[in-house]
């Protein structure tokens, strides 16, 4: 299943199919699985970037693991969420060890300014996005001055080449609050919404932190899948156990991802918090309206076509390590809604 990419093109193998088998024969790598009464084979073209096994019943010869090394062929293996739990590639420069050698080389010089800026601005356009879709659903000529308001902020970022990281998460708190004050005016009043606080205890942001959770997972395993260290980021702070480049990447996603399924569901969602936290109903509604959300397809001018939200966001991790691999400069998902 090639993907294809302005930069290069990226080829990855995946196997789901219970039963199956990864072999070696005479010099290739095939999947053989059992069909009817008979066997089917196909053979793993000797160019992919990486094969992803998807089942726990899968099984993989070490014959097939050597000559897939000696190729430069890593094999990655999810578990039942679709997480990935185990890589193996070669004991050489592969592209998965180039990947994470250019991130630490590269992120702590101007490119990794420069990916941060980049990161913020697309933020901010997307978050413009989606108050520009509210302000049409609601047919509220004043919502529209709001994404505009967001829209400058973002041509602020953009021309802000000189801008550290305490530049940019000033702009960022500038664009988050007109952007929440212009959600705020679209949802129920009961809800008692009235900005974003990762800590409060109403509702609304309280499905907002779980539905960030659920985002975080799907974020972080593209970016694992791409090669790249969830833990060495741009814009957060690098701490011990904080997964600073899922931080990161997840912010060009979340007004699109999160914000927006639960916004114009905030009708549908029934929201109760019982003992300080969402009950379970509350919470299985958010993670329906997340999940379906990103099952949902969406305009990806990068490719020309509508894809699905989830794949956008994998295509997404593996331009990036493609840009940190090749030393180019990368441009974020712009969503159009």
């Amino acid at each position: 299943m090639p993907i294809h990419r302005g930069v290069q093109k990226v080829k990855v193998f995946f196997i789901a199919s219970p039963g199956s088998r990864v072999v070696a024969r005479k010099g290739g790598i095939y999947v053989v699985r059992k069909i009817g009464e008979g066997l089917e084979r196909v053979s793993i073209p000797p160019d992919v970037d990486a094969v992803i096994i998807a089942s726990s019943r899968v099984g993989v010869s070490s014959k097939a693991i050597s000559l897939a090394a000696s190729r430069g062929i890593d094999i990655v293996f999810l578990d039942h969420t679709g997480f990935p739990v185990a890589r193996v590639y070669p004991p050489y420069i592969s592209k998965t060890i180039a990947t994470r050698v250019a991130q630490y080389t590269l992120f702590p010089r101007d490119f990794g300014k420069k990916l941060a800026r980049e990161l913020i601005y697309t933020k901010i356009v997307n978050q413009a996005e989606v108050v520009r879709y509210l302000a049409k659903n609601y047919r509220d000529a004043s919502l529209r001055e709001e994404a505009y308001r967001v829209d400058s902020i973002a041509i602020e970022v953009k021309s802000s080449a000189n801008a550290d990281v305490d530049a940019l998460r000033n702009l960022e708190a500038r664009a988050a609050k007109v952007y929440w004050q212009a959600v705020a005016r679209t949802l129920p009043k009961e809800l008692s919404f009235t900005g974003r606080d990762h800590d409060a205890k109403d509702p609304f942001n309280m499905a907002l932190n779980y539905g960030y959770a659920i985002l975080y997972s799907t974020c972080e395993k593209a970016l694992l899948l791409a090669g790249l260290d969830p833990y060495l980021g741009v814009f957060h702070t690098p701490k011990s156990g904080k997964p600073s480049l899922t931080l990161d990447f997840v912010e060009m996603f979340r007004a699109v991802a999160v914000d927006k399924p639960l916004i114009i569901n905030a009708k549908r969602i029934r929201f109760e918090v019982s003992e300080n936290r969402l009950d379970y109903e509350t919470r299985r509604g958010v993670a329906k309206a997340v999940l379906e959300n990103l099952s949902s397809s969406y305009l990806y001018t990068k490719a020309s076509k509508r894809l699905e939200l989830s794949e956008i966001i994998k295509r997404e991790a593996w331009e990036l390590a493609i840009c940190i691999r090749e030393a180019k400069e990368y441009r974020g998902f712009r969503a159009s809604l």
